[in-house]
Formats: structure tokens, sequence, C-alpha cells
């Protein structure tokens, strides 16, 4: 009998994880399949009560409290412009009545220009690494990504250079790759056409380390 108990005990916590799980899981798809730039938390309360959710906003602090069948508490903040209706915390945000910055300053430099370098040996060398064109005129983001996984691999440091107004305002992005014997000296790289002599190739409204800050660059306009 108590083997049985504890089988018993066993079993129902088990569905009551999946449940809460699966509730979790359904709330997170409900949360995914819709946005608004300008939800509050008194709007994403509503929003969640009439699809069957026990939420409270909570003004003063910014945020929506959502209880689960289970009892286990989410809280939800709207995330304006960002994917989703809001955010999911474990625990209740603190801190969130203002901006929070999520990219370093110094990680996209404005207006950025990059001294070339004049070694012919650094230039062969670059010359050498790859066979060009890497990529089809046209698709210099998939070929800037190229050029920099090859370039780092060989322990280079490499930067993007992006202009959004490059090439028929369709945007440009390319890499400069630093001497490594002569730091602050670079070449300037594209992946069509091989390494550049323009001084125009030296110069970008937008310069950045990682290619993910191109999201935080280009606009998404909804209409």
């Amino acid at each position: 009998m108590r083997e049985f108990i504890i089988l018993i005990s066993v079993i129902l916590i088990f569905v009551l994880s999946a449940c809460q799980a699966s509730e979790e899981n359904d709330l997170w798809l409900l949360l995914s399949s819709y946005e608004d730039i300008g939800i509050t938390t008194n709007d994403l309360a509503f929003f969640l009560v009439i699809h069957g959710y026990n939420a409270e906003p909570k003004s003063n602090q910014s945020y929506v409290v959502v209880t689960l069948k289970a009892g286990k508490e989410l809280y939800l903040t709207p995330n304006g412009a960002s994917e989703r209706l809001a955010d999911m915390w474990m625990n209740p945000p603190q801190g969130q009545s203002g901006p929070v910055q999520v990219i370093p300053v110094d990680a996209i430099k404005i207006n950025a220009s990059y001294n070339r370098s004049q070694d012919s040996e650094f230039i062969k060398t670059i010359s050498r690494y790859v066979m060009f064109p890497v990529t089809p005129l046209g698709m210099c983001y998939d070929g800037s990504q190229k050029l920099e996984n090859t370039y780092r691999g060989f322990g280079y440091n490499v930067t993007y250079l992006y202009d959004p107004a490059g090439f028929d305002s369709q945007g440009h992005i390319w890499v400069a790759v630093e001497d490594g014997d002569d730091l602050g000296n670079w070449l300037a790289v594209d992946s069509y056409y091989g390494v550049m002599d323009d001084a125009e190739y030296y110069f970008a409204p937008y310069s950045f380390d990682e290619f993910e800050y191109l999201d935080a660059i280009n606009p998404r306009l909804k209409v």
C-alpha cells in the first residue's frame, strides 16, 4: 500500500510539472504570436485575461503578474518594438522603469576611418587566403561573413564596415583586416573584388566587430 501511494505521488508530480510546462509554453506561444509597440501593462493584462489567464497589472512596477493553474507566478514586461508582446521573467524584474542599454557604447563605431596598410607582404598574404569572388555580386552580407570567419581563423583582428547607402542605396558591407605586425593599419577587403585601394573603403558610416550588430542599425519598418 505504501509503495502504491508513493507511485501515485510521483505520477502526480510528473503530471503537474507537465501541465505547468505546457501552460508556460502556451503562454509563450501567445506572446510570440502578437506584437504591439505601444502596449502598456494594463493592455497586456487585459489581453491575457481575455485569453484565459489569471493576469494582474502592477502599474507601479511596470509589469504583469501571471499566476498559472499550478500556482507558479511569472512576470511579464511589455517590450515595445522588440519581438513578441512581452518579455517573461522568473522573478519580479527590478529597475525596469527606464531604458536599459543592451549594446556597449563602443560596440558600433559611427563615421570611423581606418588607416590603410602599405605592407606589400601583408597585402599578398591577405589576398592568398581567399579565392575571389567569395560570393556572387550582390551577396556581400554572406560574403563578408565568410571573409570574417576565414581571417579570424588565421588569427587576424577583423571588423565589419557598413554603408547603408552603398551600391545604389541597397547597402554594402565589407571587412577590414588589421595588420598584426603593425597595429592600427588595415586592409579593406570586398567579398567580390578582393583587397581594395579606394579610399572610400577605409571609411564607413558604421563599423562593428560582430555581424549581429547589423540588426541594431537597419530599421524594421512596419506597415
